[in-house]
């Protein structure tokens, strides 16, 4: 078996809404080798969002360990967390988060941008745009690095959002109900691209989906219910 790109035990997390406390996760505990493309299904409310959140870097659990690569993150100082989340791991949102003021390329090249220099952007720009036009053509966008996200269809919007998570040559991809906004048809494209980024590139790829015909395409799928997660 592959190392772990994922090691998760016993993850809680609960939120507090006024007098009540909302018990998200309970004991969360799973491992994804590395390259792997594993699916977690689970009922909207179920905690799917949450629990990539936290593997992602963007929340912190009540208790539990989470590690990438071997690493404890809790072990990490805030730079560190920053610097993992920007290159080692891409994001995958259903609602793109895309800036509408920055064209396509502007939006993938973002990232890169956040953690360079302004001399450094200065010497290794052309290298990134480069790269940046690569990817774009291989998502299919190529004729559209000058348009800005409101004049793009749904499925263009997605493409865009996976470029922005392979610019930094991430080793780890989190997928949060990557189609959720889109037909089916559309959506398949769309999940087809992100098999290919697991599967040509070795990334491993986690995806959240209430969508189970979706997830019958990953190589393992794990069911989240009641804050616990089953195989």
């Amino acid at each position: 078996m592959s190392d772990p790109a994922i090691q998760v035990d016993g993850l809680h997390k609960s939120y507090r809404l006024d007098k009540v406390v909302l018990h998200v996760l309970r004991g969360v505990s799973f491992t994804v080798p590395v390259g792997q493309f594993a699916a977690i299904v689970g009922a909207s409310g179920s905690g799917k969002s949450t629990l990539l959140h936290l593997i992602g870097l963007l929340d912190r659990p009540d208790r539990g360990q989470l590690a990438l690569a071997g690493e404890d993150v809790a072990a990490w100082s805030a730079r560190r967390r920053n610097r993992a989340r920007c290159l080692e791991i891409g994001f995958v949102f259903q609602f793109y988060h895309l800036l509408p003021e920055l064209n396509v390329l502007e939006n993938v090249l973002l990232p890169g941008m956040v953690t360079t220099s302004t001399f450094t952007w200065a010497a290794a720009g052309r290298q990134r745009r480069q790269r940046a036009m690569e990817i774009l053509d291989r998502v299919g966008l190529s004729e559209r690095l000058r348009h800005r996200p409101k004049e793009l269809s749904g499925g263009e919007r997605q493409r865009v959002a996976i470029a922005r998570a392979l610019i930094n040559s991430p080793r780890v991809l989190l997928a949060d109900e990557p189609t959720g906004n889109l037909d089916s048809a559309t959506g398949r494209e769309i999940l087809d691209l992100l098999v290919d980024c697991n599967r040509r590139d070795g990334q491993t790829l986690l995806m959240v989906t209430h969508n189970a015909s979706l997830a019958e395409r990953a190589e393992r799928i794990l069911h989240l219910r009641d804050g616990r997660l089953r195989d």
